[in-house]
């Protein structure tokens, strides 16, 4: 089979998998609101002789949805075109006749207006989350175009500027490894948690956490083993015999045996799910640790954390994203939060809470499926490129051939999902089904097929798409 890695599906792997459970994090931090404008008329005078507007630009720092005097950090003034210069004298008229007047001179001709186009940019080049253009010029027909038709067309264009939204907050990552001795004499994890943001020379939103973006340690120690039991007591001694012939003496009784060892101390569990709304309302994760010994009714020593198990609880967030952090087609239909976006695609969570990676015109990248039998029918598979590997359980990858979202198969739907290295007989890929009869296995994750209604989506999406 092709092994092939899609940049959309790793592009999603990358922005949703989740490390294994750890605990003691702290909430990321939000992510700055991005550039707001102000609009105020310039009245005609010594800024512009003919009136005009002064665009101003600024962080809504008090988030209130406009920008104060102090909040403005810099403007850009647009004038009005000025009015054209006089026509020049009409020729003189005939004399009269007979004591009547001559006739008027012809009017001159009149100045072009100024005219302003204000239109929404959408990320690029030129503004890297979006924003607006701003278009000036006089409506004189340079270009070709129609003068004085009240259109600001493109040939009558003089001067353009950008009004752009500030970029995505920082995603929180974490990393679970194993313990130093030093820290957890016997056995545990080390967690480390931090932003992705490149500090000290590390490479920014790249899913990786690296050295220089740790911001803080945490350890979960596995408890010490119970103590030994003591020794039981010794046995008293035999009785002397009767008199008569002396009697032999009496044997001495033997020693105790000794006590049982000690019970084992519990094992400590650490369970990792995605955090609910109400504690992480930009997503995250929250974890949880305990003994394994059955407080709360739970069952002990079953190497699964119950709920009266639970020890210590912490919620590890997402940064709040900066500037526009709603997708809405062209219908006005919210399709999600924005988690990431490039020139191509843009990655969201659904009002469902699922993960989907969508093209900017509404369309999405069909992945590869693997099947159990041949004609790629049977049970379906995410398959990404055969390497072991966990993805986020709500993560949700379009099949052109099941006309529907593959998401993994994961009753607890509250941790990150590790794929299987299983048998296959057929596969789809870019929309060609292929059957493979040989004895290989594959890794990848055996998975439901939802409907679009299911993870959140209008059954049609109408582009174009903003971000809001």
């Amino acid at each position: 089979m092709f092994h092939v890695s899609k940049t959309g599906m790793v592009s999603l792997v990358t922005v949703f998998g989740l490390a294994v459970a750890g605990c003691g994090g702290s909430d990321g931090r939000d992510g700055q609101d991005g550039v707001t404008t102000r609009i105020t008329d310039i009245a005609p005078g010594e800024v512009c002789t003919s009136g005009g507007i002064e665009v101003g630009l600024g962080v809504d720092a008090d988030g209130d949805g406009a920008l104060s005097d102090e909040e403005v950090t810099q403007t850009k003034v647009v004038c009005n075109g000025d009015d054209g210069a006089d026509g020049a004298d009409g020729a003189d008229g005939s004399d009269g006749v007979d004591g009547q007047d001559g006739t008027d001179g012809t009017d001159g001709t009149d100045g072009a207006n100024s005219l302003i186009n204000l239109t929404t940019e959408p990320a690029g080049a030129n503004c890297a989350a979006g924003g607006y253009r701003l278009d000036t010029g006089l409506d004189n027909g340079d270009g070709g175009e129609v003068a004085a038709d009240g259109i600001l067309s493109a040939g009558e264009v003089d001067a353009t500027n950008y009004v752009c939204h500030g970029v995505d907050g920082f995603t929180v990552l974490t990393t679970l490894t194993p313990a130093a001795p030093a820290n957890c004499p016997n056995g545990g994890q080390r967690l480390d948690i931090g932003l992705d943001n490149g500090d000290n020379l590390g490479t920014p939103r790249d899913g990786t956490l690296q050295a220089g973006e740790i911001d803080s340690t945490a350890y979960i120690c596995n408890g010490a083993d119970g103590q030994d039991g003591s020794d039981g007591l010794n046995g008293a001694d035999g009785t002397d015999g009767t008199n008569g012939t002396d009697g032999t003496d009496g044997t001495n009784g033997s020693d105790g045996a000794d006590g049982a060892d000690g019970q084992d101390g519990q094992t400590t569990l650490i369970k990792q799910a995605m955090a609910s709304a109400a504690n992480c309302p930009d997503g995250g994760v929250t974890i949880t640790s305990g003994l394994d010994n059955g407080d709360g009714g739970g069952v002990a020593n079953n190497t699964v954390l119950e709920a009266g198990e639970v020890d210590y609880t912490q919620h590890v967030c997402n940064g709040s994203s900066g500037g526009g952090s709603q997708l809405v087609d062209a219908n006005s239909v919210v399709l999600g939060s924005v988690l990431n976006a490039n020139l191509e695609t843009v990655s969201i969570r659904t009002p469902n809470n699922y993960l989907v990676t969508i093209n900017w015109d509404g369309s999405f990248n069909p992945e590869d499926t693997t099947y159990s039998a041949a004609g790629c029918t049977g049970t379906p598979h995410i398959y990404i490129d055969d390497k072991q590997k966990s993805i986020h359980p709500s993560a949700a990858f379009w099949s052109l051939n099941e006309s529907g979202f593959l998401v993994p198969n994961n009753p607890g739907a509250d941790a990150a999902v590790e794929s299987q290295d299983l048998p296959y007989q057929s596969y789809m890929l870019d929309g060609v089904c292929t059957d493979y009869s040989g004895s290989g296995t594959v890794w990848m994750w055996p998975a439901s097929v939802l409907s679009a209604t299911t993870v959140g989506l209008p059954a049609v999406i109408t582009p174009p798409l903003t971000m809001q």
